[in-house]
């Protein structure tokens, strides 16, 4: 499993390097034809702080994409689960081997967060995992069930976008 999530990140962290000439050659036109406006909401609960970070990065990119594109994007990004322990400012309960990832990831939130893109926190991930919800870094907010806010989310027309 490690092998396989490790070739997953070197995949993508290759396909993020892409040079000028083939992102010239390839594009979204037939997609976001006619559409002015994308919004998405994230439900993020993959339990892995190296992987965390790259998708968190992804996210980035693909407003960064939109924008290039002349869509403007909305998104709002949702931690379920033991994720949410990798948004606290203590990061208490994170080993050494991981702080690295959960630092990037963090860094990257905040971010993305002053472009505009909303990140949450479930409250009941956050009571599972014995965090307050004040112990969350400034750039995510808690909702009391990362369920409902991705229903209600789906229920005002953003595209669901689940990474487990």
């Amino acid at each position: 499993m490690k092998y396989f999530i490790l070739s997953l990140l070197i995949f993508s962290l290759a396909s993020l390097t892409t040079s000028a000439a083939q992102a010239a050659d390839i594009n979204d036109t037939a997609a976001l034809s006619g559409l002015h406006d994308a919004k998405a909401v994230f439900l993020i609960n993959v339990r892995n702080p190296a992987v965390v970070a790259h998708l968190v990065k992804v996210i980035g990119l693909t407003r960064k994409q939109l924008l290039e594109q002349k869509v403007t994007p909305h998104f709002v990004v949702v931690f379920i689960g033991p994720d949410v322990a990798f948004l606290t400012k203590s990061r208490r309960g994170i080993n050494y081997m991981e702080e690295r990832d959960v630092a990037e990831t963090q860094k990257e939130i905040q971010q993305l967060h002053l472009k505009g893109i909303q990140f949450q926190a479930c409250g009941v991930a956050l009571h599972g995992m014995d965090v307050k919800p004040a112990a969350l870094i400034p750039s995510v907010t808690p909702v009391e069930s990362g369920f409902i806010s991705i229903i209600a989310y789906q229920e005002k027309g953003y595209a669901l976008v689940p990474i487990y």
